[in-house]
């Protein structure tokens, strides 16, 4: 039934999410079976940062290939976001809101491309500098591109002139990513965190991948169609 009649808008969230938080679940798998990770749960241990399980062996080829697919489909998720809300822009206020959001959503997406290009086999072939950047540029331009849209969703649906199925969950979402990026974007990425800021950094990567995810409920009417 998910893939039934699914829209062109609804492919763009489902693979957002997949190819993000997809490819970093399989990644610790792989990581865990060759024993390039250790076992634990990160979302509660700490035990890792995301970045250190896409480093050695095959996890490594699969976080590199699959996080730069996903954020390919993260720069559709944008532009599949911008002209579902395009009918519900009706002021110039709106309209610098959505240009805003467009762009730091787009340099968000870019910016964990080149983060994830220069990671390598071992850490000390990784490029730490541009990594930290790249990934930095990341959670921080989200947070903001995050704030705008649902500034934007908000207005058009207290307006009348958006149906939001989602809403709630965005909500909880929204509130969530606030909290968690807040406080990590106040330690931010580094070479060596502290078991704090690799809980967060997971936490606030699982919201963000549930966002992208949470349009596949509102975007039924984004054509291409796929039967």
């Amino acid at each position: 039934m998910l893939f039934r009649a699914m829209s062109f808008g609804q492919f763009v969230a489902l693979a957002s999410f997949l190819l993000s938080a997809g490819t970093i679940a399989i990644t610790y798998w792989v990581g865990v079976a060759q024993e390039t990770v250790n076992i634990c749960v990160p979302f509660i241990d700490g035990c890792t940062d995301i970045t250190y399980t896409g480093l050695a062996g095959d996890a490594g080829f699969i976080f590199r290939g699959g996080l730069v697919s996903g954020c390919v489909f993260i720069l559709m998720w944008w532009h599949c976001m911008r002209v579902w809300l395009q009918p519900s822009i009706q002021s110039r206020a709106s309209r610098i809101n959505l240009n805003l959001m467009t762009f730091f959503g787009m340099l968000a997406a870019v910016g964990l491309i080149w983060g994830t290009a220069v990671l390598a086999p071992t850490k000390e072939q990784v490029l730490w500098g541009p990594h930290i950047r790249g990934a930095n540029t990341f959670f921080e331009a989200i947070l903001l591109a995050i704030s705008f849209n649902f500034y934007l969703i908000w207005r058009g649906r207290k307006d009348g002139l958006l149906e939001v199925p989602s809403f709630k969950i965005k909500a909880v979402l929204f509130v969530l990513i606030w909290i968690v990026l807040v406080a990590f974007v106040a330690n931010s990425i580094g070479e060596h965190m502290k078991k704090g800021t690799k809980i967060a950094e997971w936490w606030a990567t699982l919201f963000i991948c549930l966002y992208f995810l949470s349009s596949y409920w509102d975007w039924k009417k984004i054509k291409l169609q796929i039967a």
